[in-house]
């Protein structure tokens, strides 16, 4: 009966001799250390003992020796997976046998779980605000960062409830639905803004946690607090500043953007969502690749390129780019960018967009009139140098047309020679006549007929030189006697622009071809200049003639060129389109046909 009572007990048992060798053991002794039994019967007990412990438990073995029971001694076994085991033993000494009859409990379990309890419970100690109340809500214990925070020693706050620190700030219904929440054995969360002693109101992240005794009754009420003063005063001074930016980023046109390099999103602020035009109301997040397709083609690359230096290389980027166009107007912005200090979050960029289209258009338009004022100054020394050489010039080119109008008569055999020296002469004089009007600065242009034809033949001898220098073929197909309505000078300059631009568009193309032809369709004037540069990208057809859009690099272009021939055209009543052709881009100028009227003339 003892043996079956010895082997089946789920408590660990032994019997053991002073010499400190076990005489028997049970299973559960064996399960626990997981030994073989005749490794535990074979070598002393003290070779299982946690090395620290042997000193002990000897000194227990002499008092068990000398007839003093062991009640709730512990000490530490260390298992046959090195795992330390702590058992709880009750021995006594038995006299008949000389053998120690021993009990124990295996408390590892129970053991950690209250020190995992203390650590927490001094963890909260120390960084929580601790209360403990009973179901009525009188204080029963609070720990140092209650008396802290709230200003009151504990004597003054356990047996009192928390309408000591109660600030008026919450309603008598917040605090119902509270009691509501927690008498129904629910945890209650919620920020409470309470009043310390010294009348200074300091809020906190509340957790309330009803504690239930054996019947399942609530018996107490544990709440947890954060203070969370400082956190909200922050909030509340960020949110004050959000709303300044957000008004002088209005009247200043300044949005804030941020990029998560990692996710490829994008936040917009408000201001920034109305810059782009993007139809909200507020902030909005984008990804990159929308983000990028809101700028022209070639600055859409440069601002991809800036992103990705910044992300590598942390550098911080500002750029005046231009918008597609697409959805409104084109459109410059000056848009900034850097990235976040690592502390914060590496993988932040973020930056500013402004408005300054207005701005830019009068820096460039300050250029441009500038460049025409230092043009202008170099036309009207060209035209007093022009008349200066034409005076010059013509006197030797007279004497040299006359004398070979006479050998020409006395040596007809010569013709073709002489013939070719006064053609030349004659294409000098017109050359120098045309510089010479060219030049000229009238700031009063006056519209009277204008022979179309002539002024088609003149933009083409002032540009055949440039089409030279850059090896282009220039042709012309020039219908005679065909009039306008308009100013010489000012049509020749719109001639000048579109050849100019036809020879550029042919600069890199392995077939040089510019074709200029004047033709009268129904007495309606038509010119058309054709190249064979490749055409232009039809996102750029539509908005060709608008000012500062160009397929030209920075220091070749400033977009001016074709918006100025517009406008030119306009006042001349003549409309401008451009296609694409199968080599190249094709420009079409239309007149309106020139009427008489006998009261006024031409008109």
């Amino acid at each position: 009966m003892f043996e079956r009572f010895f082997n089946y007990s789920n408590e660990l048992m032994c019997i053991a001799s002073l010499d400190g060798y076990f005489i028997q053991i049970n299973d559960a002794f064996i399960d626990t250390l997981g030994y073989p039994k005749e490794t535990l019967l074979s070598e002393p007990f003290t070779t299982f003992i946690h090395p620290n412990d042997i000193d002990k438990t000897l000194d227990e073995l002499k008092n068990i020796g000398n007839g003093v029971d062991t009640v709730n001694f512990e000490n530490r076994y260390c298992d046959s997976n090195g795992e330390i085991k702590i058992l709880s033993w009750q021995s006594t000494f038995d006299h008949e046998s000389n053998s120690i009859f021993a009990t124990a409990r295996d408390i590892t379990q129970e053991r950690l779980a209250i020190s995992q309890y203390s650590q927490l419970y001094k963890a909260v100690s120390d960084n929580i605000i601790f209360a403990k109340t009973n179901v009525k809500g009188v204080i029963t214990e609070v720990n140092q960062k209650f008396c802290d925070i709230s200003g009151y020693d504990k004597n003054e706050l356990v047996g009192r409830t928390h309408k000591i620190v109660n600030s008026g700030y919450h309603s008598r219904a917040f605090f119902s639905q509270m009691w509501q929440t927690i008498s129904s054995g629910t945890v209650w969360t919620g920020v409470i803004t309470n009043r310390a002693k010294n009348g200074k109101y300091y809020i906190v992240k509340s957790i309330i946690i009803p504690l239930f005794n054996i019947d399942n009754q609530i018996e107490s009420y544990i709440a947890l607090r954060q203070d969370i003063t400082e956190q909200i005063q922050y909030q509340q001074a960020n949110q004050k500043n959000l709303e300044i930016l957000h008004e002088t980023g209005t009247v200043a046109k300044v949005g804030g953007w941020e990029l998560n390099t990692q996710s490829n999103e994008i936040f917009c602020t408000a201001e920034t969502s109305k810059i782009f035009d993007l139809k909200s109301d507020g902030p909005i997040s984008i990804s990159l690749k929308q983000g990028l397709s809101l700028f022209s083609q070639s600055h859409s690359k440069l601002l991809h390129q800036a992103i990705d230096d910044t992300i590598k290389t942390g550098s911080p980027f500002e750029l005046e780019i231009q918008t597609s166009g697409e959805k409104q107007p084109a459109k410059w912005l000056r848009l900034t960018g850097k990235k976040k200090e690592p502390f914060v979050d590496e993988r932040i960029i973020f930056g500013t967009v402004q408005d300054i289209h207005e701005h830019k258009l009068a820096q460039i338009k300050y250029k441009e009139e500038r460049r025409k004022s230092i043009q202008n100054a170099k036309f009207s020394a060209l035209g007093e140098l022009a008349a200066s050489i034409a005076h010059e010039i013509n006197n030797p080119l007279g004497i040299i047309s006359g004398f070979s109008e006479i050998l020409l008569y006395q040596l007809p055999n010569q013709d073709e020679k002489l013939s070719a020296i006064i053609d030349s002469c004659d294409r000098i004089s017109h050359i120098v006549k045309n510089l010479k009007r060219f030049s000229s600065t009238d700031t009063i242009p006056c519209k009277t007929r204008v022979n179309l034809s002539e002024v088609v033949k003149d933009a083409i001898s002032l540009t055949q030189p440039r089409a030279r220098k850059y090896h282009a073929k220039l042709t012309a197909q020039i219908a005679d006697n065909i009039s306008v309505w308009g100013v010489h000078i000012e049509l020749e300059q719109v001639l000048i622009n579109l050849i100019n631009n036809a020879i550029d568009a042919v600069e890199t193309s392995l077939t040089k071809i510019i074709t200029v032809q004047l033709l009268d369709k129904a007495h309606s004037p038509l010119v058309i200049i054709e190249d064979t540069g490749g055409g232009i990208d039809e996102s750029f057809q539509l908005r060709i003639f608008d000012p500062f859009v160009t397929t030209k690099s920075e220091n070749k272009g400033t977009g001016l060129g074709l918006s100025v021939v517009k406008g030119i055209l306009e006042d001349h009543n003549a409309h401008i389109k451009v296609n694409n052709t199968e080599c190249g881009a094709r420009f079409e100028v239309s007149f309106p046909p020139l009427l008489y009227n006998q009261e006024q003339g031409y008109d």
